[in-house]
């Protein structure tokens, strides 16, 4: 398969199977890319401020 391919497969995966692929695949590959800034600054920006503001907030009680 070429990039694209699995790029199109992983799209139309249930979501079960993306929360596999973030939470089994993205691990065993981020010690390869992790250092890689322009992978930092995605993940940086995925990650947006105000979204894991949100998360802590519900799921820690404001501790």
């Amino acid at each position: 398969m070429d990039f694209e391919q699995i790029k199109t497969t992983a799209v139309n995966w249930s979501p079960v199977h993306q929360k596999g692929l973030i939470m089994e695949v993205l691990p065993a590959i981020w010690p390869q890319i992790g250092r890689d800034e322009e992978c930092f600054e995605k993940l940086k920006e995925l990650l947006d401020e105000a979204a894991v503001k949100e998360y802590v907030e519900q799921h820690m009680g404001g501790i």
